[in-house]
């Protein structure tokens, strides 16, 4: 039997951002060596999602996984991704039986992976309390991943106790952040977790926004890594794989 995992990146123009996808892709073939597992990007990069699924069904694949190396429900998930692979099923007789596979934040430990990263950080702080909890993500109109977005942000401050939490959606455009910042009450000291998975644009205009804003404001940000543990994103795609296809 012929199986086979697509893992669907967004794209982007950044080559650290690249690097991240392959190491991902690395560690994803270590524990998966029963498969033929290929990347693709919806944008930007190369090879396409596109390219992809003509190479699964024409080499007929019986199965194929269709894996989003994404973290909330946004309109990619469900929407952008299933169209693709809908339209590309009309030019083939012989199809793979191909499953779906939800996004990260439906895996059991995805919150442990988040508290995980912020507690690094919380551990040498001897006034957490003092704290205000920033959550930043990519900007999305997609009512599903909002909400699961909100979800999170409420649950990280509750189980950690912070008395202040807000989320930012940020886009490319580095005024609108920085707005956003400036707006906040800087009579609290803010803990800002980036909840992305790769580096790119979005990532490298926060680090570089609130490094000018310490500048000014004497240190009020405290930036977390974004979630760059692969070993256990891997894990967490595994998890999703077990759940859904049994």
């Amino acid at each position: 039997m012929k199986e086979g995992i697509l893992l669907c990146f967004h794209g982007t123009k950044s080559n650290e951002g690249v690097k991240d996808t392959n190491k991902l892709l690395k560690t994803f073939k270590k524990e998966n060596k029963k498969y033929t597992i290929k990347i693709g990007y919806l944008e930007i990069r190369k090879p396409t999602i596109k390219k992809q699924l003509d190479f699964f069904f024409k080499r007929k694949f019986d199965n194929l996984l269709i894996i989003p190396a994404m973290i909330f429900s946004g309109n990619h998930v469900t929407k952008d991704i299933p169209k693709i692979v809908k339209n590309f099923k009309k030019r083939y007789k012989n199809i793979p039986k191909i499953k779906f596979i939800p996004p990260l934040s439906k895996a059991k430990n995805f919150f442990n992976m988040i508290q995980n990263n912020i507690f690094k950080i919380l551990r040498l702080l001897n006034k957490k309390k003092d704290y205000g909890l920033i959550i930043v993500a990519s900007y999305t109109i997609n009512f599903k991943a909002i909400s699961e977005i909100n979800f999170l942000a409420k649950k990280i401050a509750k189980k950690n106790k912070f008395n202040f939490y807000k989320k930012i959606l940020i886009t490319l455009n580095k005024e609108d952040l920085k707005q956003e910042l400036l707006d906040l009450n800087l009579n609290y000291k803010y803990i800002i977790l980036p909840i992305f998975l790769f580096r790119g644009k979005l990532l490298e205009n926060l680090i570089s926004v609130v490094k000018e804003k310490n500048k000014k404001n004497q240190k009020k940000f405290i930036l977390c890594n974004h979630l760059n543990n692969y070993k256990n994103i891997q894990n967490l795609m595994q998890n999703l794989i077990k759940s859904n296809i049994t």
